[in-house]
């Protein structure tokens, strides 16, 4: 008895099949790796913009706090180009009196605007609030 192979009916891979398969699963992998890549980019701007956000509400918090209003303007209008315990973090806070006491004047509040900026932030953070004269 002789064993014959039938035609055509080999077992296994050509080298054009493994090829391809290579080339399906490196763009996969590159495909995958891009993700990873843009969802660690968006992670870190999410929490920088996080801490930019937590700074300047703390800065707007104790400005309203502050039970005198005639000393916002010279205790908390300055630029600080660091904060403690945020390296990289800068904020700006300025402050915009309109009006002036009454009876002279009809309006007296300030406009209160912090800037946060950091190099892990696209775009600043900027918050404003408007305190009213007690």
């Amino acid at each position: 008895m002789h064993a014959t192979m039938s035609s055509g009916a080999e077992r296994g891979m050509t080298l054009i099949e493994i090829m391809i398969a290579l080339t399906i699963l490196a763009v996969v992998v590159l495909g995958m790796g891009q993700f990873a890549f843009n969802f660690s980019r968006t992670e870190r701007q999410s929490e920088a913009r996080t801490i930019a956000t937590n700074l300047a509400d703390q800065r707007l918090s104790l400005i309203r706090s502050n039970p005198n209003y005639s000393q916002i303007d010279s205790l908390y209008g300055v630029a600080e180009a660091t904060i403690t315990g945020f390296p990289g973090y800068a904020r700006t806070t300025k402050i915009v009196h309109t009006g002036g006491p009454l009876p002279t004047y009809t309006t007296d509040y300030k406009t209160i605007t912090v800037t946060v900026t950091s190099p892990a932030l696209k775009t600043p953070l900027v918050e404003t609030v408007v305190v009213a004269s007690p």
